[in-house]
C-alpha cells in the first residue's frame, strides 16, 4: 500500500510540474493569420516565415471565388485568427459577414481596399491584387502588426519584408520593360481581372461594359455584345485576356472568336495558387503577356 501511495504522490508531482517545465520549454505559438483568398495569404508567408501559421480559405485555382460559400470549419478557422486578410470592395463580403458573426477584440483585420483608397480605379474593378503598391502595402501592414504582436522578432519580420519588397522591384522591372516595348496598346478581356496591372502597363482596355457585365452576372446589350465582338472580329485589340476560373458561355464564345480573328488569347487567375509567390505569379502572368504579343500576326490597319 505505502508503494502504491508514494507512487500516486509521485505521479501526482510530475503532473503538477509539467505545464511549468513545458511551459519554460515551448517556443512563442506562430502567429495564426486567415486569408480570405491565397494572393493574400502568400503575401503573409513571405513576410511572416515560420513565424506565422496562414491559412487560405479559397486557394483552389478551380473555385469560382464570386460563388464561393464559407463552411463551419472556415467560421473556426476565422474565429481562431490573431490577422485576417481581405480584398474588400465587395470581393469577399462573405468573410466581412462572418467576422460581423463572430466579433473579437483581439482580432485584427487588414482590408487591401482600405490601404490606399487612391489606388482604387474609379470603374470599382475588386481585383486589387494585380496592383504591386497594393501588394506592398499589405505586406508592410502585416509586418507591423506581426512585430507588434511579436517584437522580439520585430528585425525577422522586417528583414523578410525588405526581400518581399525587392521581389516587387523585379515585377515593376518587367512591366516597365513591356510597357516601354509595346506602347499604348489596345487590348480587351472577358472581364476585367487584370484591369490594375493593365493600367501599369499604360494599355488601353476596349470593351469594359461587356467586361463588367460578364463580372456582375448582367446580360450585356446586344448592341454591346456585338460592338465587342467587332473588335475582335476586326482585330482592333492586341490581346484578349479571359479568366481562367470562370467560365460564362458568352464568354468562351469570345475567346473563339479571338483565336479565329487571330487574336492572342492570354488565361489569368483571380488568385495566386499557394506554392506560387505572389511575385512569381505576376512575373508568370506578364511572361505569357509577352509570348502572345510576340506570336500575334501583324495588325489591321
Amino acid at each position: 500500500m505505502r508503494t502504491r501511495i508514494l507512487a500516486l504522490v509521485a505521479a501526482l508531482a510530475a503532473w503538477a510540474l509539467a505545464p511549468a517545465v513545458a511551459t519554460g520549454a515551448a517556443a512563442p505559438a506562430p502567429v495564426v493569420i486567415v486569408a480570405a483568398e491565397s494572393t493574400y495569404g502568400g503575401i503573409a508567408q513571405a513576410v511572416g516565415g515560420s513565424r506565422v501559421e496562414v491559412r487560405s480559405v479559397i486557394h483552389d485555382p478551380n473555385v469560382d471565388p464570386h460563388e464561393f460559400e464559407a463552411s463551419p470549419r472556415t467560421a473556426r478557422e476565422v474565429a481562431r485568427a490573431s490577422i485576417v486578410l481581405m480584398n474588400g470592395m465587395g470581393y469577399d463580403d462573405w468573410m466581412r459577414r462572418m467576422l460581423a458573426a463572430n466579433p473579437s477584440t483581439q482580432r485584427q483585420v487588414i482590408v487591401a481596399a482600405d490601404l490606399d483608397r487612391a489606388r482604387l480605379l474609379p470603374d470599382g474593378n475588386p481585383h486589387l491584387f494585380y496592383d504591386t503598391r497594393v501588394a506592398g502595402a499589405m505586406a508592410a501592414r502585416i509586418e507591423a502588426l506581426l512585430a507588434s504582436r511579436d517584437p522580439a522578432h520585430a528585425a525577422y519580420y522586417a528583414q523578410r519584408l525588405a526581400a518581399f519588397r525587392a521581389s516587387l522591384a523585379r515585377v515593376d522591372a518587367r512591366v516597365a520593360q513591356l510597357r516601354a516595348s509595346y506602347p499604348g496598346l489596345k487590348v480587351t478581356a472577358t472581364e476585367p481581372v487584370y484591369g490594375y496591372m493593365l493600367r501599369a502597363l499604360g494599355w488601353i482596355s476596349l470593351g469594359n461594359t461587356f467586361q463588367f457585365n460578364v463580372m456582375n452576372d448582367t446580360e450585356p446589350t446586344p448592341a454591346v455584345v456585338a460592338r465587342y465582338e467587332d473588335e475582335l472580329r476586326q482585330r482592333r485589340v492586341s490581346l484578349l485576356f479571359y479568366n481562367r476560373q470562370v467560365g460564362s458561355p458568352l464568354a468562351r464564345h469570345m475567346e473563339q472568336v479571338a483565336r479565329s480573328a487571330g487574336v492572342p488569347t492570354v488565361g489569368i487567375e483571380e488568385f495566386a495558387g499557394p506554392a506560387t509567390g505572389y511575385a512569381q505569379w505576376l512575373l508568370n502572368s506578364l511572361d505569357a503577356v509577352e509570348a502572345a504579343l510576340r506570336a500575334r500576326p501583324p495588325a489591321r490597319r
